[in-house]
């Protein structure tokens, strides 16, 4: 339950660190005229790229780690 938890936290992470950073690259930042498909479609597939490196994780290195690295 550990590992679900840490993988969760990690994807949530990565989707907001991505989505962030592209309202932090529009500038002047504009809820109404930002480009929310782009954003939310690169913050996405952050996010399931960081969920199917999580999950190689499980097999590779600590078990309780959601990284590829030991």
């Amino acid at each position: 339950m550990e590992f679900a938890k840490r993988l969760g936290i990690k994807v949530a992470g990565v989707f907001l660190a991505a989505l962030l950073a592209m309202a932090a690259a529009a500038r002047p930042f504009d809820v109404l005229t930002f480009d929310w498909t782009t954003a939310l479609t690169v913050a996405g597939s952050a996010a399931v790229l960081a969920l199917l490196e999580g999950l190689a994780g499980r097999f590779t290195g600590d078990r309780e780690q959601p990284t590829v690295t030991r």
